[in-house]
């Protein structure tokens, strides 16, 4: 019961033993891109290297790291880094387990950012794809790493503010909506 399909299994929980028997399905060459890209912006944020062309990049990639993908990524490098203070705490890949909520239930979020001085725990979300713009309110994806984060971190949070980076979407690229925890 990840978070990638809670849109899915939240709305209709049957779905949940149908795809169980579904055969495996190949994986497109988007999805392929959207994986790289995360692991690329994972690692950026964990060297501490805002991504641009000519940098090293991890061998795990390879040549598949583009000049676009470069250029999304640090979009989301920026956001994570900007969102900081001094004696605030950055998470990254930040997994979560929420079988304590219900059975099966576990995520992975992209960054978790702790503001200790405001009790601000803000959840970003890292969207590689172009063309459907993703909404944080009231975002179930989004919402089940909120509390994910909340719960595993047991940070003493008053406040969550779930981001959406989406550099190559159309229209804003990050969008914000905060919510008392």
């Amino acid at each position: 019961l990840g978070a990638s399909s809670m849109h899915r299994w939240s709305a209709c929980p049957g779905s949940v033993r149908l795809i169980a028997t579904v055969p495996a399905q190949v994986s497109s060459s988007y999805a392929q891109e959207g994986t790289d890209a995360h692991a690329y912006a994972a690692w950026c944020l964990g060297a501490g290297w805002r991504p641009h062309e000519g940098h090293k990049t991890p061998k795990m990639l390879g040549g598949r790291v583009t000049d676009e993908m470069i250029e999304a990524v640090a979009v989301y490098y920026d956001y994570a880094m900007d969102a900081q203070d001094d004696g605030d705490k950055l998470l990254i890949e930040q997994r979560f387990d929420l079988s304590s909520v219900h059975p099966g239930c576990f995520g992975t979020a992209d960054a978790v950012i702790w503001k200790p001085a405001e009790k601000l725990l803000i959840v970003v979300d890292y969207k590689h794809g172009a063309g459907i713009m993703v909404s944080p309110e009231n975002n179930p994806q989004l919402m089940y790493y909120a509390l994910g984060a909340l719960i595993h971190s047991k940070l003493p949070a008053e406040r969550v503010r779930m981001v959406i980076v989406q550099p190559r979407g159309n229209g804003d690229s990050i969008k914000e909506w905060e919510i008392d925890a």
